[in-house]
């Protein structure tokens, strides 16, 4: 992967592996882990963030499904799911023509394996998305600030390495810390030391999650 340009005369430090580099490159070279990104020179100003407007907040219908397609084991849930199908219906086919019984059972009970296993998966995922769903509808708007931002060439999904943005805030007087991850590649203004707006469930703060406008 190549030298982001813009941050060339930036000196960054490898936190899986500790190698300082004097100018910013997007991996280690030996270790091969992310690097994050340095700070910006000159943080965006908390006036410039577009103010999350208050709750209820409406979501569109397409927000859960940005949710499930970024979530890796989602995507996992629905590949077993599909492959499931495909072995349990081999499987009833094989049995029912007698001839071949000895082989669709196998097929089936391969299938209803990943069924057994994916559904589970999907319904625990699904759940999860729901949650976020509700938290962005309802959650309270609290200013925060990017603490990293790194790309993990350790995973794959839809063909993209995808992006860990770590945040923290303070509620109640209390810090608290949280990550998301995205296939979205982080912007200008989503840097380490730019402000954030954090939406936070207030019967229960440990439950948050980064404001993204241009999600909703």
């Amino acid at each position: 992967m190549k030298n982001n340009a813009s941050f060339n005369d930036i000196a960054v430090t490898c936190p899986w592996c500790g190698t300082h580099y004097i100018q910013f490159q997007t991996n280690c070279d030996k270790c091969g882990g992310a690097l994050p990104l340095p700070p910006r020179s000159e943080p965006v100003q908390a006036a410039r963030l577009p103010s999350p407007p208050p709750p209820p907040r409406q979501i569109p219908s397409s927000y859960m499904g940005s949710i499930l397609s970024a979530d890796a084991y989602a995507i996992t849930g629905g590949i077993l799911a599909l492959l499931g199908g495909i072995f349990a219906l081999l499987g009833f086919v094989f049995t029912a023509a007698i001839v071949t019984a000895f082989v669709g059972l196998p097929f089936a009970g391969i299938g209803v394996l990943l069924l057994g296993i994916s559904v589970p998966l999907l319904v625990w995922r699904y759940q999860n998305a729901r949650q976020r769903c509700d938290l962005m509808r309802d959650g309270v708007a609290v200013l925060g600030e990017i603490v990293q931002v790194s790309e993990s060439i350790h995973i794959r999904v839809n063909h993209r390495f995808p992006w860990q943005i770590n945040y923290r805030f303070q509620y109640e007087g209390v810090w608290r810390e949280g990550h998301i991850t995205t296939l979205t590649t982080p912007r200008d203004f989503q840097q380490a030391g730019d402000p954030v707006y954090v939406i936070v469930r207030p019967d229960n703060p440990d439950h948050h999650t980064l404001y993204r406008a241009n999600q909703l």
